[in-house]
């Protein structure tokens, strides 16, 4: 079965005041850390949905800032995580069979969590992160939701799937998941 990685990234970081996913983390864009991270279990697979800070992500791409990822740019960004799934989905739908779906910002999260996620989906159905008492990404979407996650509206992402009875949700114990940087405190916390 063919996966691709699909990081979530469109959103216009207003909590942080500028381009959290160009922020400094361990000397490197908080993006590339998520992108390394897609990469370790779908190396040429990894894709990020780009919107306000789009231009910047090129520009970064263009300096060597940020490698290993395909940039797909969701010209209704402001609309929130539906429009970015949608964008996303409409890319990879007709060369994938899953796709695994981060956030950008979940900057705890570990190779281990992801393997034990691929590990748990067994191609029909939904696999997906559980923490802070509920489903959420990382989660694993098999083609047959595909359509369903194009439909989604508002800002709410996916999580109206993961609670959906059309098909069985699995869910992978990941605390780490919990963990996401949205203000420079937070960040600053994270890194010290």
């Amino acid at each position: 079965m063919r996966l691709a990685v699909l990081i979530l990234a469109a959103g216009a970081s207003t909590r942080f005041g500028g381009c959290k996913l160009l922020a400094d983390v361990g000397g490197r864009p908080l993006l590339q850390n998520s992108i390394d991270l897609a990469s370790s279990v779908a190396p040429d697979d990894v894709h990020v949905v780009s919107g306000a800070w789009h231009q910047a992500l090129l520009d970064a791409t263009s300096a060597g800032e940020l490698t290993g990822a395909r940039l797909v740019y969701s010209e209704r960004w402001r609309e929130g995580l539906s429009a970015s799934l949608e964008a996303g989905i409409r890319h990879l739908e007709p060369d994938y069979e899953a796709v695994l779906v981060l956030l950008a910002d979940q900057v705890a999260l570990t190779r281990d969590d992801l393997t034990a996620l691929l590990d748990a989906f067994d191609g029909g159905g939904i696999c997906c992160g559980f923490y802070r008492g509920r489903r959420g990404v990382p989660a694993i979407f098999p083609r047959a939701v595909f359509p369903g996650l194009k439909a989604l509206q508002g800002d709410q992402g996916a999580k109206q799937l993961l609670y959906d009875n059309l098909l069985p949700v699995r869910e992978c114990p990941m605390p780490n998941a919990a963990m996401d940087i949205d203000t420079p405190d937070q960040l600053a916390r994270w890194l010290s």
